[in-house]
């Protein structure tokens, strides 16, 4: 490879660095990697002016309209832009030809299709330089499997937790650590390990405030009350005014 002038060097890097800003790399990737129109009314209806795909084809143009441009120029090397940036004329002519027809301007992006025409002539001479890539190799035996094996043991099952009783609501009544025992269902029926006797448990209920206890709850108050009372001091009478 030939050794480049520090000019041209200073002016590819430039060149480099603005292909490298995030819409012109977009752009450029849409183009190389997802562009496949032939036809340019069918481009227009499904990329109309103003859409993404419509703008990352043009900043494409645009981009490789001005090196073109800079080539020709000769402010930079021909064969050092051809080995860095992709030149995409080949995928984009039909379209741009389009454009020229329906604007009506026969020299729009002139410099990028001498460019690209320009680049294809070099590439196919370096193609015959280049060793051929090999085969793929054929698939052979059982297809490997999508997904990687487990190594490490899974985890173990979290422990089930009863549900907490409500405020003030008696305990459920529980038979752990006899065997055989269930609790009865609703109905009278129970159910227990084969072999074993059914166990009945019911659950006791709930005591009621019956009437003596209401009677001693009421004296107790009265009581308290009253000797609330008598604690009290009593207020002193106001004297009465002298009549004169």
């Amino acid at each position: 490879m030939k050794k480049l002038a520090p000019a041209h060097i200073d002016m590819l890097v430039r060149l480099m660095g603005m292909a490298d800003t995030p819409q012109n790399l977009e752009a450029t990737q849409y183009v190389v990697f997802q562009f496949d129109f032939k036809d340019y009314e069918q481009f227009i209806i499904e990329c109309p002016p103003g859409s993404i795909r419509f703008n990352n084809l043009l900043r494409v143009a645009v981009f490789c309209d001005n090196l073109g441009f800079l080539v020709e120029a000769e402010a930079v090397d021909r064969e050092a832009v051809y080995e860095l940036l992709p030149i995409p004329w080949a995928k984009v002519e039909p379209i741009i030809q389009g454009v020229r027809r329906e604007l009506d301007w026969p020299d729009a992006f002139d410099y990028f299709e001498r460019l690209g025409r320009d680049y294809m002539k070099w590439w196919e001479a370096k193609r015959k330089r280049i060793k051929p890539l090999p085969p793929a190799p054929l698939p052979s035996g059982a297809p490997r499997a999508l997904t990687v094996a487990r190594t490490r043991p899974p985890l173990p099952a979290r422990p089930v937790v009863p549900p907490r009783p409500a405020p003030g609501a008696a305990p459920a009544p529980t038979m752990a650590g006899r065997p055989g025992a269930t609790l009865a269902r609703p109905g009278g029926t129970t159910s227990a390990a084969p072999g074993k006797p059914a166990l009945r448990v019911l659950a006791k209920p709930a005591l009621k405030l019956g009437a003596k206890p209401l009677k001693v709850l009421k004296a107790k108050a009265a009581a308290r009350q009253a000797t609330k009372t008598k604690s009290r001091p009593k207020p002193k009478a106001k004297a009465k005014p002298k009549r004169r």
